[in-house]
C-alpha cells in the first residue's frame, strides 16, 4: 500500500511540474481512451472476452506546436488473471496538422514508459502471489489522429498498455494567458 500510495504522489508531482513549463504556447489537453488488446492480453495469451479492455486517462502539456509531455493513467482488468494500474510518462511528436483548414486534422505519434502495478487474483492455496510493482508499462503508437480544435475525437494504433487500437475523446485548453509583446 505505501508503494502505491508513494508512485500516486510521484506521478501528480510530475503532472504539476509539466503544467508549470515555461512554454510560449501555454496549451493543455486532457483526454479519455478506450483500447483494446493490450499486450498485457497479448502476453497471458488470454482471449479478449476475458479482458475489461484498457481505460486511459492522460494529461498532456504542449512544449511548443509539435511536442507535448504528459502523464497516463491506465486500469485494465483480465478476470482469470488479474488487474493492472498504470502510470507513464507520454510523449507525442506531431508531423502533420490542419490547423488553418475549417476541419482540424493532427496527425501524431507517441510513445511512453512507466510502471504498472499488479494484482494477482489467482486464489489457489498452492499458488506464490505475484501482486505488486512487477511490470513494466509501455506504450509505442506510430500513427494517432486527433480531428478537431478544442474538442476532438481521436484514434490511436500501436502496441503496449493501451492497447493496438484505441480511441477516445480530448480536451485541449489554455492553462495560461497568451504572450502578447507589448511595444
Amino acid at each position: 500500500m505505501q508503494k502505491k500510495i508513494y508512485i500516486l504522489c510521484l506521478s501528480l508531482s510530475m503532472l504539476f511540474c509539466f503544467s508549470n513549463t515555461d512554454a510560449q504556447s501555454g496549451k493543455s489537453e486532457i483526454s479519455g481512451t478506450y483500447g483494446y488488446f493490450s499486450y498485457f492480453t497479448l502476453y497471458k495469451g488470454a482471449p479478449f472476452s476475458t479482458s475489461s479492455g484498457t481505460g486511459v486517462l492522460t494529461y498532456k502539456y504542449y512544449i511548443n506546436d509539435n511536442f507535448t509531455l504528459g502523464m497516463g493513467m491506465a486500469f485494465e482488468n483480465i478476470s482469470d488473471w488479474g488487474s493492472l494500474l498504470s502510470f507513464s510518462p507520454e510523449a507525442t511528436f506531431k508531423y502533420m496538422d490542419t490547423k488553418d483548414n475549417q476541419i482540424r486534422v493532427r496527425l501524431y505519434g507517441a510513445v511512453s514508459m512507466g510502471i504498472c502495478l499488479f494484482t494477482d487474483w489467482d486464489n489457489n492455496p498452492n499458488h506464490i502471489d505475484g501482486s505488486g510493482l512487477k511490470l513494466w508499462a509501455f506504450q509505442a503508437t506510430p500513427f494517432g489522429i486527433r480531428i478537431g480544435r478544442k474538442l476532438a475525437c481521436f484514434a490511436e494504433i500501436g502496441l503496449g498498455y493501451k492497447g493496438i487500437i484505441s480511441g477516445g475523446l480530448s480536451y485541449r485548453f489554455r492553462t495560461r494567458p497568451k504572450y502578447v509583446p507589448v511595444d
